[in-house]
């Protein structure tokens, strides 16, 4: 923890490691799939879960403002990387886990580069946790309200009701026309609605005859609003889904080899006393098969399993 004079108040700042930003992030789609996250946002009970668990669990000392803090520099890290890769398909590419770098051929690199020449940081950028990362953003960044108005935007949208998104492009394209924008948390339903009043009407009635079709054609808007973004909602689920499918495939094509430092973390999160991890990490390092099988246990029980693997345990 460091401390820093802010105002002339003391304030407690969180220096977060790797390890801890797996943790949290675990502990983030925990949560996630409990369904206490709701239209993007951790509920209260989410954090007072998230923050006992990290705390007892991990040995932190934590608040719910370090966790928020963190959830905005994850998400604003992510956004950076997935900005990049907006307009164009991601047939081509994958994530290696081992590496943690996005492999393609030189020639789809090269394309991409050619229309966005900030791209070319990635190809040697490493992206912790990209499946994680991608459970928990990836809708977020393809969410939100239209910038046209309500009317517009759905007398457009409604002409073809089977809204189909099979593809990052597709989500992008309509990005693009502006069929869904980032970040907006709201929509302005009365936006440049106008209603024509005879002149028989007095002022009083005039007044109350706008305010009934406003609120009506805000009623009939919500509906449709809530409608089709729960169908391109659920497409970019299965855009996710895909992603996250080929990339089983690729690990299952190519075994993942562990680092002597990426298996002295995850052997940092088992809770061996310092004098085991030597001898842990030489059997793992040389074990690759056996550091797979213990890595992708739940955490709770994976000192028994390597105990077991050593033949340590009576």
């Amino acid at each position: 923890m460091i401390k820093q004079e802010a105002g002339g108040s003391e304030k407690e700042q969180v220096k977060w490691s790797e390890i801890m930003d797996y943790a949290y992030i675990q502990a983030m789609i925990k949560q996630q799939e409990t369904g206490n996250r709701v239209n993007g946002s951790f509920t209260p009970t989410a954090y007072a879960q998230m923050v006992e668990e990290l705390n007892t669990n991990h040995q932190m000392d934590i608040t719910k403002s370090h966790l928020k803090n963190r959830y905005k520099t994850l998400k604003k890290h992510f956004s950076q990387w997935y900005d990049v890769f907006r307009g164009i398909s991601m047939s081509g590419f994958s994530w290696n886990s081992s590496t943690q770098l996005i492999e393609a051929e030189e020639e789809v690199w090269d394309n991409l580069i050619k229309s966005k020449p900030e791209a070319v940081s990635l190809k040697t950028k490493k992206i912790a946790y990209f499946d994680e990362m991608l459970m928990l953003f990836a809708r977020d960044r393809a969410s939100g309200a239209h910038a046209e108005t309500a009317k517009e935007r759905n007398v457009r949208l409604n002409k073809n009701e089977n809204i189909q998104v099979e593809t990052i492009k597709e989500v992008d394209d309509m990005l693009a026309n502006n069929e869904i924008h980032l970040e907006n948390e709201y929509v302005d339903l009365d936006d440049n609605i106008h209603d024509v009043i005879p002149p028989p009407f007095s002022q009083e009635q005039s007044s109350c005859a706008k305010k009934c079709k406003s609120k009506k054609r805000k009623f009939e808007d919500d509906d449709e609003e809530e409608d089709i973004n729960s169908k391109i909602m659920k497409s970019v689920d299965n855009v996710v889904g895909a992603i996250r499918e080929g990339n089983i495939i690729f690990d299952r094509a190519y075994p993942r080899e562990y680092t002597g430092e990426e298996i002295y973390r995850e052997l940092e999160l088992v809770g061996l006393e310092p004098h085991e991890l030597p001898r842990a990490l030489n059997f793992l390092a040389t074990n690759q098969a056996k550091a797979r099988t213990l890595f992708s246990c739940p955490l709770q029980i994976r000192m028994g399993v390597l105990k077991d693997m050593m033949g340590a345990r009576d």
